[in-house]
Parts: structure tokens; sequence; C-alpha cells
């Protein structure tokens, strides 16, 4: 190769656009709050802290070129197992690369100078675009390859960015990821945030509300996070609450943004903090399972505002939350968030779909005797289950199947309204599995590339 003057680029690792990382070469999940690298060893000896100037982005500028605001071209995904190929690279410009990694897998990222110039790279979480706090950093030259071993901190993804200081002649690199250990594991790009409906069963069930999901989901590979909003309330107030845990949860697992999978009023929720309050930028993906998106005929009858057992439907429904000692007033604001007219005429044209977020339902279809449904109705929901029937069909005991459908309709699934969320206590139907079901939401959205 012909000598020539150094230019110094940086790669930074980061989540590849649209990338699925749930083939067998994907990282391990991890608690939100894990900043910094579990294991970090630079090829070539260079500061995993990026401490090193010669290797700082923001250091010095032999090439000429301006230290910030180079011209970037967003190259997509580089999954772990690829490599980019030969790839020019303009004078004075960066190019950015994303790839997804569980927390726990261990990955090499290999940079080879196709050229006469000296390389620098670093890695980092995407959403510190001012490079400031990397992960690792390593350098390479065109006749010794560089590059850093490193064990995710957490699940999902991270960038690699490329640049160039030449003012004069373009470069050429190619890049590589290898997954070195934990490759069996799996994860979404983005953070899977899983949002409750009516909570406070408490003559029925146990305190955690999609009974083991979170450490199944963990256990594959996936980051899951849970939003606690008021166990009943009206969706005005419960989606003001959601908004505020997505900023959170956002900062805290170093997420640009995140999927919402959301069961019953926490779909409704969801969708009003996505439209109304403007977090489409946010929300990657919404999935609802059994959310009552055109009402649902037991709160227009406890409300009176459907013919039938208007005092004992609401009794139920207040004994069902376990809505009491004060807390009747949020109750019957939550079931008002639940009628039909409500839905139809107000909630829904105000909170069209976001066109940057991807809609899916689901609901939970159940009978009396589980012959044509495939679930047998938990008893402490069968005296909802037949007035709903007798008003709108099909139900899961609490939301008629007509009403869960939104966006993309993926079907039922044999399941009443609490086995949904693997109530009580994990005790579902025979035929449902509830902890496989969420497995197959995030395995969905993870092939998604969300």
């Amino acid at each position: 190769m012909r000598a020539g003057r150094p230019i110094a680029v940086l790669v930074w690792v980061g989540l590849a656009v649209g990338y699925s990382g749930c083939s067998s070469h994907t990282l391990v999940p991890g608690d939100a709050g894990e900043p910094g690298a579990e294991e970090t060893t630079p090829k070539d000896g260079g500061d995993p802290a990026g401490n090193d100037d010669s290797n700082d982005v923001g250091g010095a500028d032999p090439g000429g070129c301006p230290a910030a605001g180079l011209p970037l071209s967003e190259r997509g995904l580089l999954a772990p197992g690829q490599e980019s190929g030969p790839v020019e690279l303009a004078t004075c410009s960066r190019d950015a690369w994303v790839t997804v990694i569980p927390r726990g897998m261990k990955v090499a990222v290999r940079l080879q100078a196709l050229g006469s110039h000296l390389l620098v790279g670093a890695v980092s979480y995407p959403d510190d675009s001012a490079w400031q706090d990397k992960l690792a950093s390593f350098s390479a030259s065109p006749s010794v390859p560089g590059g850093v071993e490193f064990t995710s901190p957490r699940s999902g993804e991270f960038l690699i960015q490329v640049r160039s200081l030449d003012p004069e002649r373009p470069s050429a690199y190619s890049l590589q990821i290898d997954c070195l250990e934990n490759c069996s594991l799996r994860c979404s790009r983005y953070p899977l945030l899983l949002v409750h409906g009516w909570t406070g069963f408490k003559s029925i069930g146990p305190i955690e509300y999609f009974y083991n999901v979170p450490d199944d989901l963990s256990g594959l590979g996936f980051l899951p996070l849970v939003a606690v909003l008021d166990p009943y309330n009206s969706v005005e107030i419960r989606s003001e609450q959601l908004a505020a845990q997505i900023d959170d949860f956002m900062v805290q697992s170093h997420s640009r943004r995140l999927d919402i999978i959301a069961h019953s009023q926490g779909g409704l929720d969801a969708r009003r903090a996505i439209s109304t309050l403007g977090y489409g930028d946010r929300v990657a993906a919404l999935v609802t399972v059994a959310t009552p998106h055109h009402g649902t005929p037991i709160a227009d009858i406890a409300l009176g505002l459907l013919p039938g057992p208007a005092e004992d439907a609401l009794a139920f429904l207040l004994n069902l939350l376990g809505a009491s000692g004060g807390h009747e007033s949020d109750a019957l604001a939550s079931f008002q968030s639940l009628t039909t007219s409500y839905l139809e005429d107000d909630f829904n044209p105000r909170n069209p779909d976001d066109e940057r977020v991807e809609y899916i339902s689901y609901t939970g279809l159940t009978c009396p005797l589980g012959v044509s449904c495939g679930d047998i109705c938990d008893v402490e929901i069968r005296w909802a289950y037949d007035l709903i029937y007798l008003q709108a069909g099909d139900n899961d005991g609490m939301v008629p199947v007509s009403s869960g459908q939104w966006g993309e309709f993926r079907g039922t699934i044999p399941a009443d309204h609490f086995d949904e969320v693997g109530q009580v206590a994990g005790v579902t139907g025979p035929n449902f599995d509830h902890l496989e079901f969420y497995r197959s939401l995030a395995d969905l959205l993870c092939d998604r590339g969300h």
C-alpha cells in the first residue's frame, strides 16, 4: 500500500436501523440503569475510556477537516457475524452503522484500513451524540488492523461511526462484528415497555401484573421495562403518567425509542401518549392485547348507557378492581374512558395513528365451556362475559373481540382477560402459555427491526 497522510477515522458502535437482533448472534438483556461496559479489551492497547487524545473525536485535527459538524451518511445495519465489505468514505465526512447486542454477549469489533490512513474507533451508546462517554476506543493502521472486544452492558442498539478528516483524498475501510460469547441470546433493537391495564385485582391476583413476564424476557436477552400507572383512573391522567415514564426509561436505558406492549386500558394510555402528547418520535411500535379500542358494553351498562343491570354491573366492576376506600371516583373515571360513545365519538377521532409507529393488536377469546374457543372463562368474570356476549358477541370476559382490533389485527388467543397476563399466579387455560405468548411478541418486534 502507498504511504500517505494519516486520516483519523472514528468508529462508533451503535444500533443498525432496521436490524433484528433475533439471530443467533444477539446480546443479553440487562437492567436499564447499568451504564458502562462490563468488559473492554482494546486489541491495539488503546485506552478503553477514550482518554487518549489521539483517539478522541474532539481532539486534534491532523487532516485539516473541522472537528465537529462533518456530514453524516447512515450506512444501516451491521449485525454480529457480518462484515461491511469495502466502503468508500468521502473526504471530511463520517459514516454511521448500527448493531444490536444483548446484555452479556461478548463481541469483537474489527476495523481494517483499506488505504494509507490511520483509523480511530470508539464504542458508544446511540444517545451519546457528543461521543463524550465512549465505552471503548481503539485504532488501526493499514498494516495493523485494529479493534476491540467488549461485553454489552445492556440490551439494544449501539452506534459505529467511521470518520474521515482528510480534506484532499477519499478513504476506504471494512468493518466487521463477531460474536465471541453468549451468542444464543437475542434482543430487540429497543427496550420493551410493558403497560398494564386495570390493576388491583385484590381478591384474585398476586402483585405482579404481567406474571413472571419481565424475568422470562430478560433471561432470553431482551430488555423489559414495566410502567407503573394509577390502578384505576382516566386515560387522560394515566397517559400523562406514561409519557413521563417513557422519558425516564429512555434516559435510563440509553435508548432513542421504545417498543410498547400494552394490555387492556394500557393500550389506550399508550395511544394517547403517542398521538395527543406527541410521543410518536419515541415509540417504534405499539402492540395492544385486549384493549377496548371501540369500548366495552360492561362499562356502558355500569354507567347506564346501555340497558342492563347497571347497579349490579357497577358493583361488579368496583369489586373486581378492589376500588374501595375512597377510590370509587377514580374507578368511575376509568369506566367512562372505556365506554363505546367516548371511544368512538371522542377518543379515536382525537388520537389518530402516527405514521412513524407500527400498530399491532391481539385479543383474547373465551367461552363458558371452552369447547368452541379453547378456553373456559374464569368464574370471576363469567357474569360479565354473558352481559358482553348479549351486546357484542365473542369476548374475553371484559373486552369484545371486535373492540380489540386496531392496526394490524393478528387474531385471537385462547385466553380470558386474566389469562392474557398470566393471572392468577401463572395459572391459565391448558391451551395458552402466557410466557410463550409474550416471547412471541418480543420476537415479532425483533424480526420487524424494532
